[in-house]
């Protein structure tokens, strides 16, 4: 029996097994579907190669349905407001109705802005083209993706030109002027796409370099200044340019008194940002400016909000309520500096809010409720300019 068991043949491993031989007809179909992926490859380079515009041509024809007037009801979301505006066009209107990105009907696009050329006398630099002017109806030829963003902030106007920097081999510096409607709406924008890494810049209190060029705020116009290439040249170029639009457009800070008043000490430049309505989720808090301050080892986010005085004092006592709500814990504080203040605590998460001549303000989301008291105590008593 011994004998037997040991003479036994093990089981084929399958893993073992290798396939030294492959048949004519397999070989045949992998050469066949190799040229056949290669075919398709070639039709596809071709048809990509060659465009034809009438393929996604648009057919008014398809569209008549949709112009005619929608008998009983609102044509749109919010059409009965835009028919109050004067937007909606009736059926015997000649002006073509089409929908804006909101989903609500608008006037058809008007042709876009003209304005005087984008001109500079400075010296190395040539014009590569004609002035480009964009408004709000067209912004999305020019910055498709980003354009609802400028237009949440009220845009009005977009003017732009290249200009050759002489003497390099073919770089440039794109120059960009966004007109806005107020200078806190220019604001808005820029602090929205502020770089967090860029510096700051000496000459224009809202703006900072980046690695390819110079942004800023001056006036109700956000300005972007953009090289081609980080050539020392260039980037040189860019800077000049900067200073050039700088001085020549007008310095308005009006409906920016709130962000005039955020303490530069302990700021992070590249925190600023505004908030037109509902700041932190709250309607009474309304053209809302706020940063983060590092003081004392801890980051404090920190707010300004300038209104009528009994606004800001109505306000002030929302935010307390508010506060008090959902198991908040709050606690009223000595005045300081003619303020009055409250403390507010929830999970764990401090706020230390004031008022004082139609400026509310604080500290909001902080870990160190010491901290918190004692930033918004120096500020109010002006230790923190």
């Amino acid at each position: 029996m011994a004998a037997t068991a040991e003479n036994k043949t093990p089981p084929r491993n399958r893993s073992q097994f290798i396939r030294t031989h492959i048949p004519r007809t397999e070989q045949f179909a992998a050469m066949l579907c190799i040229l056949l992926l290669a075919g398709i490859g070639l039709v596809i380079w071709q048809k990509g190669k060659n465009f034809d515009p009438h393929l996604y041509a648009l057919h008014p024809d398809a569209l008549k349905s949709t112009a005619e007037a929608v008998a009983g009801k609102t044509a749109t979301i919010r059409g009965e407001a835009a028919q109050a505006r004067g937007v909606v066009q009736t059926a015997t209107t000649a002006t073509t109705t089409t929908l804006d990105g909101y989903g609500e009907a608008s006037a058809a696009a008007k042709p876009a802005a003209k304005g005087e050329p984008l001109l500079m006398t400075l010296a190395g630099i040539k014009p590569m083209g004609d002035t480009e002017f964009y408004n709000a109806d067209t912004l999305y030829e020019k910055i498709n993706g980003r354009a609802p963003a400028y237009l949440g902030f009220n845009f009005q106007s977009l003017r732009c030109r290249a200009f050759e920097v002489v003497g390099t081999g073919g770089s440039y510096v794109d120059v960009y002027e966004y007109y806005f409607d107020t200078p806190v709406n220019a604001f808005g924008m820029f602090a929205l796409e502020r770089d967090p890494q860029g510096a700051a810049l000496d000459f224009a209190p809202d703006g900072y370099s980046g690695a390819m060029g110079y942004f800023f705020r001056q006036g109700a116009v956000y300005v972007q200044i953009i090289a081609s290439d980080m050539k020392e040249k260039t980037i040189a170029t860019a800077k000049s340019i900067a200073h050039v639009r700088a001085k020549a457009l007008p310095a308005d800070d009006t409906g920016l008194a709130a962000r005039r008043r955020l303490p530069a000490t302990g700021l992070d430049p590249a925190s600023v940002q505004f908030t037109a309505e509902n700041a932190l989720g709250q309607e009474f808090l309304k053209n809302v400016f706020q940063a983060t301050y590092n003081f004392g080892g801890k980051k404090l986010p920190f707010l300004v909000m300038v209104a009528a005085p009994d606004e800001a004092v109505a306000a002030w006592k929302a935010w307390s309520e508010f506060s008090g709500k959902f198991g908040g814990t709050i606690t009223p504080l000595p005045d300081a500096g003619g303020a009055k203040i409250f403390q507010a605590e929830n999970s764990g998460s401090w706020r230390v809010i004031f008022v004082r001549d139609g400026t509310l303000g604080g500290v909001f989301d902080a870990p160190d409720a010491a901290k918190a008291r004692e930033f918004v105590q120096q500020y109010l008593e002006g230790k923190i300019p």
